[in-house]
Order: C-alpha cells, then structure tokens, then sequence
C-alpha cells in the first residue's frame, strides 16, 4: 500500500487525508488505508489556457485540491497523491 506523500489536510478532529487518485478516487488516511464512509466529491485543478496552432487549449498549471466527505462532514482542500 502506498503511503501518502507531500501536504496532508487535518479536519478540526484532528484526522489527517489525502486522495489517491488512482486507480480510483479515494480518500485515506496518514498511513494510506482507505477510510471508511468516505466519498470524493470534487477534484479541482487550477488551469490556465495557452494558444496552440488548433486555437486555445486549457491546460493543468498546479497540484488539485478535493473536496471531500468523511461521514457527515465536509473537508475542502484535500491534496491529491
């Protein structure tokens, strides 16, 4: 199982998440288990978009945040891994 890597999100509990994204979107915890009753509800990515010779083209400029869900609460700002 993969570790998680780089900046973790804590929720006011004190649990700490990340989101794999592969192969599957999922969110787990500080030792890369997934974690029960916990949903990935959006993934954001900021963008940009460059002139290519086919027109504009919009491209991915920086490391996505999720949003998720773990039980009945919300956590914004969950790092990808």
């Amino acid at each position: 199982m993969n570790k998680p890597t780089g900046a973790l999100r804590t929720d006011a509990s004190g649990a700490v998440y990340q989101v794999r994204i592969a192969p599957v979107p999922t969110v787990i915890d500080a030792v890369g288990s997934p974690v029960d009753h916990a949903q990935v509800l959006e993934i954001a990515s900021p963008g940009d978009t460059v002139d290519t010779p086919i027109g504009r083209a919009n491209v991915i400029v920086g490391a996505g945040v999720a949003k998720i869900i773990v039980g009945d609460m919300t956590v914004r700002g969950v790092p990808l891994c």
